[in-house]
């Protein structure tokens, strides 16, 4: 069971790893060029190493098939990836890095948490219980914590 999570495990390190630093990236970007820029161009560069990777797996033949079976609500996954981008920099200019990072990750935590509640968007229902809760008030407490550290 435990070498079944080995490499889930380490692919959401390298996520979280991506999450701290690509911001810090996007950030220093637009300070030459804007925020609106910055993001345009990490969307560029992501959505051509998309096609490369399409090109290469033969993926295009399957979206040709299967977008048609796709909810229109799905779309919205675009809208915040540029939400995610594009506000990721402002927020790391105003409140720096720490901050945006910690509220981020307690955001993700608690819409992730309600979200398989639920079982929105075909997600299989996972029932909050008090180690979640617990978890998040965790969550909470380190943002106050890194907000208190940071007060000016």
């Amino acid at each position: 069971m435990v070498s079944r999570l080995i490499l889930p495990i380490l692919v959401a390190m390298v996520i979280g790893s991506c999450l701290a630093i690509q911001p810090i990236f996007n950030t220093a970007v637009s300070r030459s060029v804007g925020m609106w820029y910055a993001a345009l161009g990490s969307l560029s560069v992501s959505i051509t190493i998309l096609i490369c990777i399409c090109f290469i797996n033969d993926r295009f033949q399957t979206i040709r098939s299967g977008i048609g079976e796709v909810p229109k609500l799905y779309i919205l996954a675009g809208i915040c990836g540029i939400i995610i981008l594009a506000f990721t920099i402002y927020c790391m200019k105003h409140i720096g890095p720490v901050l945006t990072a910690s509220i981020t990750v307690t955001m993700q935590m608690i819409v992730a948490t309600v979200t398989a509640h639920y079982g929105w968007f075909g997600l299989q229902q996972e029932p909050i219980n008090w180690l979640k809760i617990l978890g998040i008030v965790f969550l909470v407490a380190g943002v106050i914590l890194v907000k208190l550290s940071i007060a000016k």
